[in-house]
């Protein structure tokens, strides 16, 4: 059972999250019904430690057994999504962790994630970050401070 919970349409989420870097690139993950990237990672399992979840995740999403390197930062992120024409309301806790490197391997990762969404990763050149939109926005600036994050960080992409 995940780490989360629904009420009317208030979720809460805790969440770990991979970032990996090879070669001047960056790890994102996007779907077909998003105009833009986001990290990867997923909900934390209940009993699970956010370690295990981390690895877990990036292994569904890329199918590549990545190791964690280090803790880099938590984040508190408050979002409104909206699908299907509903509005949601986040609330959601994410452990970053940076990922150890393995060389830049070709991915070819599609699946499904619900909704009649299907997601894939794709490689993005940290030169060209500031050109692509990244969901949560604070990730950009997670990566320009990689070497030295303050903990933790609040974030918020709401509009009332």
């Amino acid at each position: 059972m995940d780490c989360s919970y629904t009420e009317e349409q208030r979720i809460f989420r805790y969440r770990a999250v991979g970032i990996i870097i090879e070669n001047g690139h960056i790890l994102l993950a996007t779907n077909s019904m998003a105009e833009y990237f986001y990290t990867i990672g997923g909900a934390v399992k209940h009993g699970e430690t956010s370690i295990d979840a981390v690895r877990r995740e990036v292994l569904e999403e890329t199918h590549l057994e990545y190791e964690v390197e280090r803790m880099l930062t938590v984040v508190e992120n408050f979002f409104d999504y909206t699908f299907n024409s509903t509005e949601y309301e986040f609330h959601e806790v994410a452990i970053y962790y940076m990922m150890k490197p393995q060389g830049m391997k070709s991915i070819n990762s599609v699946h499904d994630i619900g909704g009649g969404r299907k997601e894939h990763v794709e490689w993005i050149p940290l030169s060209k970050i500031d050109r692509v939109e990244i969901r949560p926005a604070i990730v950009k600036e997670i990566i320009a401070n990689i070497n030295d994050l303050p903990s933790p960080l609040i974030h918020k992409d709401v509009n009332h």
